[in-house]
């Protein structure tokens, strides 16, 4: 084959979050070889995809050095979210420090990024001529999910693409911002939109064009690039040598099972736990997807890092103004790709029920009954103790109960497992069974080193996903969790209803009845 295109295969990289096109014919590694060779002498084009390789630190002398070759040859190197901030001069990703802390890349790119997040479907305008396209004012699609947008391209570099943003740090925030830089000579790329080369043809037309790749050779790339994409994803994570029974998509579900995971509040480890049910699933050969309740899909990319599947149009269920497909079209597209789905939801299940001025849904509590979905709970103990989660937890269930939500399991995370005894596991079972739930998992506090076990903060999914792993088969009950999914049901919601019934339910809760005399007083 005349031209190969390699995609860097390292600890933190995503290479399976998009298809790149499906244009990559090889892998290469933290050594920089492609089967044993240089990857600088024998590739005409290296991907550098997204994920956390700025704070995994993975992008090494090896591979550092063939990314430079590449670059001084004049051969295509692209780089995409996290690939272009280690192609840039340097990132701040002291996005909670008082003071900057600098991450230095490799300096092709005369740019800096700091911090500014976004996570939208974006529409975005070619402005400067790169080996990427030359087709100046051409629109172009594609997303956002990063933590660091904000771009200063410095005098040798120059803008090539810019996005008209719509929400910016949670809030809404129209603007247009540079989201792709090339250097002078347009064959060093790095761009913040996710899925271009997958929905712009544009795109795919200029990359061919550059690299003098002819139709019937395009074919040939492609019929190879499924291999690789197979092949890649047998592993669970990436250098872990943990692979998955073979997957085979079930023709005969007419309706796939569903599980929706949220919390008693923020902070509780929604991600931490669905990252390691999904990696579970995955390693017992089921072909698992993932969805995000409300806009904020960095929350799922380390269960994708794991399970090696894309982020999709509908990974992203809608409420209020914030998501991007309504509850009914994301879950149905998604169940014609897998076979078991987990959704996980925003904040706490109760967070933005009484804000009736936007539009609804504006909470997960609402789209679970609206889906009519199975349940389950994540209750942190971190900073209350066992006690009063479970107070917390039994509270939750019955007024979910009570609004017809369907919770089916709890799962205490963040335990001192010291303190759990055999009698205390029993009675944490014996309350939560006359309450009509299970205990599907006690899951024990998890130290990572560093900052890395916060999506948003300096997360290192290889550590995050292995000890995500590790915990699954250890602490949650798979089997258990397996028979409580079911397939949803569409229902008719009013929602102004619904909320008044929450609040009624709250009411009635807070009043206390004299039986002597008849009367009901308030406390």
């Amino acid at each position: 084959m005349k031209h190969r295109i390699g995609l860097a295969y390292l600890p933190g990289a995503l290479p399976c979050f998009e298809n790149f096109g499906n244009l990559p014919t090889d892998i290469v590694c933290g050594d920089g070889l492609v089967a044993g060779e240089p990857s600088s002498e024998v590739l005409d084009m290296l991907i550098i995809p997204g994920g956390s390789l700025v704070e995994s630190q993975t992008v090494r002398d090896g591979i550092s050095r063939e990314i430079l070759k590449m670059a001084d040859a004049g051969k295509f190197v692209l780089g995409i979210c996290s690939g272009f901030q280690i192609l840039s001069r340097g990132t701040d990703i002291g996005r909670l420090s008082a003071t900057p802390i600098i991450r230095e890349g490799l300096g092709l790119l005369d740019v800096e990024f700091k911090p500014l997040i976004c996570t939208d479907h974006v529409q975005a305008t070619v402005v400067d001529k790169t080996y990427l396209t030359n087709k100046v004012g051409a629109e172009v699609l594609g997303f956002h999910c990063h933590t660091y947008g904000s771009i200063t391209v410095g005098k040798s570099a120059k803008s090539m693409l810019v996005s008209q943003t719509k929400r910016l740090n949670y809030r809404k925030d129209e603007q247009k911002l540079v989201s792709g830089v090339a250097n002078k000579e347009g064959n060093v790329v790095g761009v913040l939109l996710h899925s271009l080369l997958d929905q712009n043809p544009i795109i795919i037309e200029g990359i061919t064009e550059s690299l003098d790749i002819k139709p019937i050779e395009l074919q040939r790339i492609r019929a190879i690039n499924k291999k690789l994409q197979q092949e890649i994803k047998r592993e669970i994570g990436i250098s872990t040598n943990v692979h998955t029974k073979n997957q085979k998509k079930n023709k005969k579900l007419q309706k796939v099972p569903l599980l929706l995971l949220t919390a008693l509040g923020s902070g509780s480890g929604k991600t931490f736990i669905v990252t390691a049910l999904a990696a579970a699933l995955k390693k017992r050969g089921i072909h698992v997807g993932v969805l995000k309740v409300g806009g904020d899909i960095r929350d799922l990319v380390p269960a994708l890092y794991l399970i090696k599947e894309p982020i999709r149009g509908y990974s992203s269920i809608k409420i209020g103004e914030s998501g991007w497909r309504p509850i009914f079209d994301a879950v149905a597209d998604a169940g014609k790709d897998y076979d078991f789905l987990i959704v996980e939801g925003a904040m706490s299940a109760f967070t933005g029920l009484l804000m009736n001025k936007t539009k609804k849904p504006s909470s997960t509590i609402e789209v679970a009954a609206t889906l009519d979905a199975a349940t389950v709970v994540v209750a942190g103990c971190e900073k209350e103790g066992i006690e009063s989660a479970l107070v917390n937890t039994l509270n939750y269930v019955k007024l979910s109960q009570k609004l017809g939500v369907k919770v089916k399991g709890v799962i205490f995370n963040k335990i001192r497992m010291s303190y759990i005894t055999n009698e205390i596991q029993n009675f944490l079972q014996r309350s939560l069974k006359n309450a009509g739930v299970e205990l599907v998992g006690l899951v024990p506090r998890v130290d990572v080193e560093g900052r890395g076990t916060i999506p948003e903060v300096e997360i290192k999914y290889e550590e995050f996903g292995a000890k995500a792993l590790e915990i699954a088969e250890q602490h949650l009950n798979i089997e258990k969790i397996l028979t409580l999914a079911t397939p949803t049901k569409k229902k008719t919601m009013d929602y102004l209803v619904f909320s008044e019934k929450f609040k009624n339910a709250l009411v009635e809760e807070s009043m206390f009845k004299n039986l002597k005399g008849g009367k009901e007083e308030k406390c």
